[in-house]
């Protein structure tokens, strides 16, 4: 794959939320310092505990990031694809540790940039230094509201909200699921086991439907709520994402 030019790396990442008030010659000079790097299925971009001293913009494919659960099995936080920065927000950490681990769904490629340079850029700035703030405020609440949604609700509501915030997402009620159902059930803190039958369930009393591949319709959004013990949303709720997730659920555990 041939990499992309300086000046169309500098713009992509122009569009990013963390860069988009950005200066321009900022964020020439930052983009001087990347490197592209190229991923096979599976393979690690980093290992929970390594020193953090790149972050990533990827440009094709996706990453999971995760933890390993003490049962052995992994616990996956988010699932990014092309266009999203990885790890941007842990280079103002200390000490500066990637808290997760990182690995390439597909063939990717990637550009890492170092930290030094961001760190340098944004003491120059404080316009940008307060942009980051308000973003990572932003995101804390995001976390709040997650923490909250897989504490005190029970597994289905959780499920019912995860739909209907898909549906907020994209649109429609026919929804595109962005991973498996195993990847989705240990988003949602729900055993693969719970989250199919929940699902199962939802499909004998006729209020969710399978398309093809990862395709499911949402048919009775009132009947989902009532079997779930969740009032049912407003019309201008299911046009915009659930305000109290704060977005997207696979757009919450967004510290990283």
């Amino acid at each position: 794959m041939i990499p992309m030019s300086r000046k169309a790396l500098q713009h992509a990442l122009s569009t990013s939320q963390i860069f988009s008030k950005a200066d321009p010659a900022m964020l020439a000079g930052l983009v001087q310092y990347a490197q592209p790097v190229r991923l096979s299925a599976q393979q690690h971009l980093f290992i929970a505990g390594d020193e953090a001293l790149h972050f990533y913009w990827i440009e094709t494919g996706g990453i999971t990031l995760y933890s390993p659960s003490l049962t052995g099995e992994e616990k996956t936080f988010r699932l990014l694809g092309a266009g999203a920065l990885v790890a941007e927000t842990m280079m103002y950490a200390q000490p500066c540790c990637y808290p997760l681990s990182a690995y390439a769904n597909t063939d990717s490629q990637l550009y890492r940039m170092p930290r030094e340079p961001l760190l340098a850029f944004t003491r120059q700035s404080a316009e940008f230094a307060f942009s980051l703030v308000e973003i990572l405020a932003s995101r804390i609440t995001q976390a709040i509201h997650r923490i909250d949604l897989l504490t005190i609700n029970n597994s289905l509501q959780r499920l019912v909200s995860y739909l209907l915030d898909m549906h907020a997402q994209q649109g429609t009620a026919w929804l595109q699921l962005p991973a498996s159902s195993q990847v989705i059930a240990r988003q949602l803190n729900i055993t693969p086991e719970t989250f199919s039958r929940h699902l199962s369930q939802l499909k004998r009393q006729g209020l969710v439907g399978r398309g093809r591949n990862k395709e499911l319709v949402l048919l009775d959004i009132a009947g989902l709520c009532h079997e779930a013990g969740l009032p049912p949303p407003s019309p201008k709720d299911l046009r915009r994402p659930m305000a109290h997730l704060g977005g997207s659920m696979f757009e919450c555990c967004n510290l990283l």
